[in-house]
C-alpha cells in the first residue's frame, strides 16, 4: 500500500501574526513540539481543542534531532500525521548559545567561532533529512530576519531567523512550501486578516511553493492551501469535528456566488446551533470557507487570461495587488 504524499513547511514572519494558530487549524491531530503553556493557550483560545504536545521540550537542536530519531524509532508518528516545531529560531538561537560555550580552543588560545556554526549547519542538515523518512507531514514556524548582507559581504534575502544568514536560503531550498506571515486588511476574513506572502521573483524574500497554489496574496491557511494543491494530501480534522467540511463548503460557495462573507457567516451562525457545535470551532470552519473561497476563484481563472489578475471575471477576492503587500 503506498504511504500518502507529505509536506515539508517553513512559515516566518513577525510575531503575533497567527503562526502559531494556523499550524494548529492546519494540523489539529499533530504532534507539537515547542513550550507547551504557549501551544497550548493558543489552541483553547483561539481553537477551543487541547493539542498533543511532546512531553519533554527540547532546548537545543540537538534535543530536537533526539527527539525525531526517538519518534521515528518507536514509530508513532503516524498515529498524529503531522509534526510540528513551534519557534525554530528561538532553538537555533540556544543552540548557538550553547555550542559557543563548548567550543574548543584554537591555536590563538581562543575559542574557535566557526564551531558554532559548523554544528548549527550540521544539526540543521540532520534535521532536513529527519524531516523528509519520519513519514509525515512536518512544518515550522520561525522569526523572520530582513535581508542585508553575509559576513562575505555579498547579499543576501529576508526569510526565516538563523543565526547564518546563509541558512536563511538553505531552509526554504529543503521545503515544499515556504511562506512570510503577513497582515493584509484587504482580505475578506472578519476575524483576522492573515495572508501568506509567497513570491519567488521577488529577490529581498526568500519564498516559494511547490504546490502552485501560492501567490503573493494568499489566505493565510496552510490546511487550505495543502487542500487547493492536486497533491492529495491526508488533512486529517479533529474526531466530532468532521463536520467543519461541510460548513467551509457552504461559505464557500456562496461566497464565489458573490455574497458578502460577513454576512455569509453570519447566517451560517444563525442556522446552527453554536453552543452544540461550539463557537470557535465554528467560527474555524468559516475562516477555512473564506480561504476555499478565494482560492477556488483565483484557480477558476484561465491560466492563459493574462487580464484577469486585475480585472477579475467574478470576483475581487483573490486577486493580485499591483506590488508587494506591505506588513501592516
Amino acid at each position: 500500500m503506498t504511504s500518502p504524499p507529505t509536506v515539508m513547511c517553513a512559515v516566518f514572519g513577525a510575531p503575533k501574526k497567527k503562526k502559531t494558530s494556523d499550524m494548529l487549524a492546519a494540523f489539529p491531530t499533530a504532534l507539537f513540539i515547542g513550550v507547551p503553556s504557549a501551544i497550548t493557550l493558543v489552541a483553547q483560545n483561539e481553537l477551543g481543542y487541547s493539542p498533543a504536545i511532546y512531553p519533554e521540550p527540547p532546548q537545543t537542536l540537538t534535543d530536537l534531532n533526539q527527539a525525531l530519531e526517538s519518534i521515528a524509532h518507536q514509530g508513532i508518528a503516524q498515529q498524529y500525521g503531522a509534526i510540528i516545531i513551534d519557534d525554530a529560531s528561538h532553538l537555533c538561537k540556544r543552540s548557538m548559545l550553547v555550542w559557543q560555550d563548548e567550543a574548543p580552543m584554537g591555536r590563538s588560545g581562543r575559542k574557535d567561532k566557526f564551531y558554532a556554526y559548523q554544528m548549527l549547519d550540521q544539526a540543521l542538515l540532520q534535521l532536513s533529512s529527519l524531516s523528509r523518512h519520519i513519514g509525515v507531514h512536518l512544518a515550522m514556524t520561525f522569526h523572520e530576519k530582513t535581508s542585508g548582507e553575509a559576513a562575505d559581504g555579498n547579499f543576501t534575502p529576508g526569510g526565516p531567523d538563523v543565526p547564518s544568514r546563509n541558512q536563511v536560503k538553505t531552509i526554504p531550498s529543503w521545503c515544499d512550501i515556504t511562506v512570510r506571515a503577513m497582515v493584509d486588511k484587504t482580505y475578506p476574513d472578519p476575524w483576522f486578516p492573515g495572508v501568506y506572502y509567497c513570491d519567488p521573483s521577488n529577490a529581498q524574500w526568500v519564498t516559494g511553493d511547490r504546490t502552485g497554489v501560492c501567490w503573493n496574496k494568499t489566505p493565510g491557511n496552510l490546511r487550505e492551501i495543502l487542500r487547493a494543491s492536486n497533491s492529495g494530501y491526508r488533512l486529517d480534522r479533529l474526531p466530532g469535528l468532521e463536520w467543519q467540511d461541510d460548513i467551509a463548503d457552504q461559505v464557500a460557495e456562496r461566497i464565489c456566488a458573490g455574497e458578502d462573507p460577513k454576512t455569509v457567516c453570519r447566517d451560517i451562525a444563525q442556522a446552527n446551533d453554536i453552543v452544540k457545535l461550539g463557537r470557535l470551532q465554528l467560527r474555524w470552519a468559516c475562516q477555512d470557507g473564506i480561504a476555499r473561497a478565494v482560492l477556488r476563484i483565483r484557480q477558476q481563472r484561465d491560466l492563459f487570461d493574462f487580464t484577469a489578475s486585475e480585472k477579475p471575471k467574478r470576483s475581487t477576492l483573490g486577486s493580485r495587488p499591483a506590488g508587494p503587500p506591505t506588513p501592516v
